[in-house]
């Protein structure tokens, strides 16, 4: 009897670990949500349905997009952290700027021990554009009018509330004074500043707007951030110009803390795998986006180093007059 007891209870634990070890071989066994944490048409939105496509071939489920979008980002987050942690919401798009959000909203914070970070996927140029008809077509024409012209000139973020912090900051240093405006996404800013609703908008690289640019109907002033734009290399970055701040925007993938190593190894794999993938390089490139995959624990040391510099910047750009 105690044998056969023993045998029970062995081959009942033997058949329980097997079967939960078989039940993680099988992420996901149902459809996983890529939570974008902004409006549609912006390249968060544009890339995540890019990769949708493809994680879903290569992971055997569906691949849902789901817009949340709203205070910076945080609105989406958020609502992440209310869902389980197993791996089937990934929030997805530039957690540099979505962390960041609550320091420039004046919210609570973000504590990084409630997230686990899967990979990057491509770091993203800040650029701030004009229409062609307007009397100034360079950086330093522009800070002319500005100055001529206080209080006449409106200035549009495309949901990035970082790189709209970099323009007020430009504006402390030269001593302007602007009006600012706010939208939900690329996609919404560079309608905004196609149909002249704003004198100046900023939207990152591969937009509407991006794209307007390449075809000669708006006018490319400087590059917010540190690197150089994909086909428009003559422009200039901020850092080449002196100024003491510029725009990080890296985009990646991110999980609720307390999800599975082994589920999020799996979907770190898998990022991989698709960025390089040479469609959607392609694809990516010729949007004028820069493809780059990082892994998670890169990603989450340049998130939270970024968002440990946003104070200064605050402080320094709070100082900007608006019009």
């Amino acid at each position: 009897m105690k044998k056969g007891l023993v045998f029970l209870l062995v081959w009942g634990l033997g058949w329980s670990w097997g079967g939960w070890a078989l039940g993680a071989e099988k992420f996901p066994h149902k459809p996983i949500t890529f939570v974008v944490p902004w409006g549609a048409g912006g390249m968060t939105d544009v890339s995540a349905r890019l990769m949708a496509e493809k994680f879903k071939t290569e992971l055997g489920q569906p691949v849902l997009v789901v817009n949340k979008p709203g205070a910076n980002g945080a609105i989406g987050l958020r609502y992440a952290l209310g869902q389980k942690a197993d791996g089937y919401n990934v929030v997805i798009g530039p957690m540099t700027d979505a962390m960041a959000g609550p320091y420039f909203l004046g919210g609570e914070p973000f504590d990084f021990k409630d997230f686990s970070f899967v990979g990057g996927y491509m770091p993203q140029q800040r650029v701030l554009f004009t229409t062609a008809d307007k009397p100034f077509k360079t950086f330093p024409e522009f800070i002319d009018y500005a100055k001529k012209n206080p209080g006449q000139l409106s200035a549009g973020s495309g949901g990035a509330q970082w790189a709209l912090e970099v323009i007020k900051s430009i504006a402390v240093k030269n001593d302007l004074k602007m009006k600012y405006v706010m939208f939900k996404s690329g996609g919404e800013a560079s309608t905004a500043i196609l149909g002249k609703h704003v004198d100046l908008c900023e939207t990152g690289t591969g937009t509407p707007a991006f794209q307007s640019a390449r075809e000669g109907k708006l006018v490319m002033l400087v590059n917010l951030s540190s690197g150089s734009v994909p086909y428009f290399p003559q422009v200039k970055n901020l850092e080449e110009l002196g100024y003491p701040f510029s725009a990080l925007v890296e985009y990646g993938f991110t999980l609720r803390a307390g999800t599975p190593e082994e589920i999020r190894k799996k979907l770190e794999d898998t990022l991989k795998k698709v960025v390089n993938d040479p469609e959607v390089k392609s694809k990516m490139e010729g949007m004028g986006l820069t493809p780059r995959f990082i892994d998670g624990k890169q990603y989450g040391e340049i998130v939270m180093k970024a968002v440990k510099s946003v104070p200064e910047l605050i402080q320094y750009s709070k100082k900007a007059q608006e019009g």
